[in-house]
């Protein structure tokens, strides 16, 4: 007589079917929590790369971006905030570009739109400025052109991920 036969690696029994079940959707959510930019990491590393460079660069003839984010070059409030959230646009980005977790994709998608607002708002300060202070620099443009084309790849990143489970793992 033969011995019973056992259900081997690749079967599934009966008893295993609701574990792997649970299992396989706890994969799947972590799975989910992550994207994948394709050539949009491209676009972003550039707009990462724009925005440093012209932080470099003459805001006005006060100063560069980072004096004015030092508070050395007083350009207004709304220029300094500006450099703020550009500085921090640069950051979760490039920790989004890093991890490629799909929060941090939200995050910069948030940070960069609120970025393009105070830049433009900070453009705006500039050009409606008192006389003989209302001089705007290339870094300054450069700056705001950067962030707008970072929150146009995350936004484009973001959307093409579709829509995420709205609640946690099964427990």
């Amino acid at each position: 007589m033969s011995a019973p036969r056992t259900p081997g690696p690749g079967a599934l029994s009966p008893q295993a079917t609701p574990e792997l079940a649970d299992e396989l959707t706890r994969i799947a959510w972590r799975v989910d929590r992550w994207i994948d930019p394709g050539p949009a990491s491209v676009v972003a590393g550039a707009g990462v790369a724009a925005v440093v460079a012209a932080l470099l660069m003459p805001w006005s003839t006060r100063g560069t971006g980072w004096e004015v984010l030092a508070g050395r070059a007083a350009m207004g409030p709304l220029p300094w905030l500006f450099t703020v959230v550009a500085v921090v646009v640069v950051g979760v980005s490039v920790l989004a570009l890093l991890t490629r977790f799909w929060p941090l994709a939200w995050t910069a998608v948030a940070v960069s739109g609120a970025g393009a607002v105070t830049g433009l708002w900070a453009v705006w300060s500039r050009q409606t400025a008192v006389a003989g202070t209302d001089d705007i620099g290339p870094g300054l443009v450069v700056t705001v052109l950067g962030v707008l084309v970072l929150f146009g790849t995350w936004a484009r990143t973001v959307v093409a991920c579709g829509p995420r489970v709205p609640q946690g793992p099964p427990a």
